[in-house]
């Protein structure tokens, strides 16, 4: 399946929807299946963490410092 990082909940766009649900995921109020996990773990690391939120958060506001280190397109 491809894969698109961010996009956790599967519309098309990587936006404020999407870092609301990684909030509640980090903070086990809401359960990811294994291509959500995958999309969430934006930074590569091979865990999906508040690095992933600190990032997500970057991007979502449009930080150009971060951008171009994440695996969102």
């Amino acid at each position: 399946e491809n894969i698109k990082y961010g996009d956790l909940d599967n519309d098309g766009a990587v936006d404020l929807t999407d870092l609301t649900l990684l909030s509640l995921y980090l903070m086990k109020a809401r359960k990811f299946d294994a291509v959500q996990t995958e999309a969430a773990d934006i930074d590569g690391s091979g865990e999906v963490d508040i690095a992933d939120l600190a990032y997500f958060k970057q991007y979502v506001c449009k930080d150009q410092s971060v951008l171009s280190k994440l695996r969102i397109k």
